[in-house]
């Protein structure tokens, strides 16, 4: 499946009542949570709308920023076209206040914050490391239904990134959810399951638990699921083998209720297309994916265009319109190169294992925690031992024994502890350094002629030929330094220097492989265009295109000798 489940992550928070929030303020949080179980974000923006102003009314923080944090999730949720950095930003300062203070309003936060970054973002490092603390949160608070749901956010967060460590999340999601029985939480973990099996090629079982969360969707009311359920109920049906009920089942997915979220709305026509192309009707397919690309434009769901162009040109290519299959598969490979990002794969592996050592760090906690306890019946019987000097003398003994114990269990804490503060100090680091390029204090005009004569450098000149090419000769090129500009080129591309010199050496290659009269070496060609190594073209140009460069080349061959053959018939 092409689809990640969005709206998996809108879960409701049922965590202790603070005493920071008014009776008021009390019952507007409450209306937020049913919102957000019920879908209803229309409900939940203008309820988390109330709770700020009553906040600002009665000059209680607490009140104000949560209800800033529910209207923001609730934008957030139906892909609101707006701006929400600043916003983000502001949630981010406040939040480590309200960590020790009201660790419900700690994990409004924190939820909200995971939902940005995963849905508007797609950076799963920050979305996982915002959803871990909101994990923590809820246990913290001794919050179950909480702790089920934040679970169901990290299984997600994985199931987007196509990475199976989620699956343990999602079953210890699912069975705290049984558990527990609140019905938005057992549908919300239900598809997880379901979609982790459907990934594992176990249909039947994919099958049973899709069923148990119809189910659960039923009975509490969830009519803007229909269209997902009914889209993946056409997957199952697909690889059952019953193209009957799979089509079926696809244009009931196309049926839009008044609260269908904006995704579901483009995924079931990508869904029903990739069917129809499956049984060879590519009109239809075409029609089916024209409509996903206008509703995806419409809603900002720049998430689907890359498998909306990959469909196109699979299609194209099946009508043997090469020519129109090369150009929309040039679309997809420009939009994987733009989403990929090796520092932010570096910061969720950090993160991956920031996760684990978190998981220990509680488990020494609880640990802690029960050594505390017994160290309280240890003082009582300390005291109790005064009253004669065999039981003082015995009791001293027993007290020494047992904090050589507790110093060894200490030491364990502080060494996860400091892991946890080098790794956190390392993606702090990450981030001021991401902040000042960004807040960078170039002057405009200067750094738009800066920017200017490296592009002019780079297509007349082509300095990026010179595999030699670094930051400090490209500044000394330029009478600038490498600080302004590595400054000059993220603010202007919003690349890095070497991916965007790199971008240009791609350009080319792609130009000359493109050429049938070119009949350079690989090698040849990769040294031609700046690359120092054959290895390090042959990568890059995998990630950028999405094949091999020979593989490349000689399909365009192939496309060319098509196109001659039809004109040759043509003129026939």
């Amino acid at each position: 499946m092409i689809f990640i489940i969005y709206h998996l992550l809108s879960l409701p928070l049922c965590m202790g009542n603070p005493i920071s929030f008014s009776s008021g303020g009390e019952t507007l949080f409450v209306e937020c949570e049913k919102a957000i179980s019920s879908r209803r974000y229309d409900i939940l923006s203008e309820k988390g709308l109330a709770l700020t102003r009553l906040g600002q009314s009665q000059k209680n923080r607490n009140e104000e920023i949560a209800g800033t944090a529910l209207r923001l999730h609730s934008l957030i949720c139906v892909r609101d076209t707006s701006d929400f950095t600043i916003q983000i930003e502001n949630l981010i300062n406040e939040a480590p206040k309200y960590k020790d203070s009201d660790i419900r309003t700690y994990g409004v936060l924190m939820r909200t914050i995971s939902s940005y970054y995963q849905r508007i973002l797609n950076d799963y490092s920050q979305a996982l490391h915002y959803a871990t603390e909101y994990l923590e949160s809820t246990r913290i608070n001794g919050d179950r239904n909480g702790e089920a749901s934040a679970l169901s956010a990290i299984a997600s967060i994985y199931f987007q990134k196509q990475d199976d460590s989620g699956w343990s999340y999602a079953v210890e999601s699912y069975e705290l959810a049984k558990e527990i029985g609140n019905l938005s939480t057992r549908y919300v973990a239900s598809c997880n399951m379901a979609n982790y099996l459907y990934n594992k090629k176990q249909i039947e079982e994919a099958m049973k638990y899709l069923e148990e969360a119809r189910g659960f969707a039923i009975r509490a009311g969830l009519e803007s699921e229909e269209s997902y359920i009914n889209s993946f109920f056409g997957d199952i049906y697909n690889c059952m083998d019953e193209p009957d009920k799979a089509e079926e089942s696809y244009i009931a997915s196309l049926v839009e209720k008044p609260y269908t979220s904006n995704f579901d709305k483009v995924y079931s026509h990508i869904c029903y297309a990739m069917f129809l192309i499956d049984r060879g009707r590519l009109d239809e397919a075409l029609t089916q994916l024209t409509s996903a690309g206008k509703k995806a434009d419409q809603y900002k769901v720049s998430i689907f265009q890359k498998e909306i162009f990959l469909l196109m040109s699979r299609i194209y290519e099946k009508k043997r319109d090469f020519a129109r299959s090369l150009e929309y598969y040039k679309k997809y490979s420009q939009i994987t190169l733009e989403l990929f990002s090796e520092q932010k794969e570096r910061e969720f592996s950090i993160l991956h294992l920031r996760n684990k050592v978190s998981e220990e760090e509680r488990k020494n906690m609880s640990n802690h925690l029960e050594l505390v306890k017994r160290g309280r019946i240890i003082i009582l019987l300390s005291v109790i031992s005064l009253i004669t000097f065999f039981i003082l003398a015995g009791g001293v003994f027993y007290h020494h024994h047992k904090m050589r114990g507790y110093k060894q269990t200490i030491a364990r804490y502080l060494d996860n502890a400091r892991e946890e503060q080098r790794l956190r100090r390392q993606l702090e680091a990450v981030s001021a350094s991401h902040s000042e390029r960004a807040s960078g204090g170039l002057n405009i005009e200067k750094s738009a002629e800066i920017f200017q004569n490296l592009e002019s450098m780079m297509k007349s000149e082509k300095i990026y030929r010179d595999c030699s090419l670094s930051l400090d000769k490209a500044a000394g090129l330029l009478s600038t330094n490498r600080t302004y500009l590595s400054q000059v080129v993220n603010e202007k591309s919003g690349k890095s220097f070497s991916t965007y010199v790199n971008e240009y050496r791609l350009n080319e290659a792609v130009e000359l492989l493109s050429d049938t009269g070119n009949h350079a070496s690989l090698k040849e060609i990769g040294i031609q265009v700046g690359f120092s190594s054959p290895s390090n073209f042959y990568t890059l140009f995998r990630q950028r295109v999405g094949v091999s460069p020979s593989i490349f080349r000689s399909n365009v061959k192939n496309i060319e000798d098509d196109i001659q053959n039809r004109q040759l018939d043509n003129q026939d």
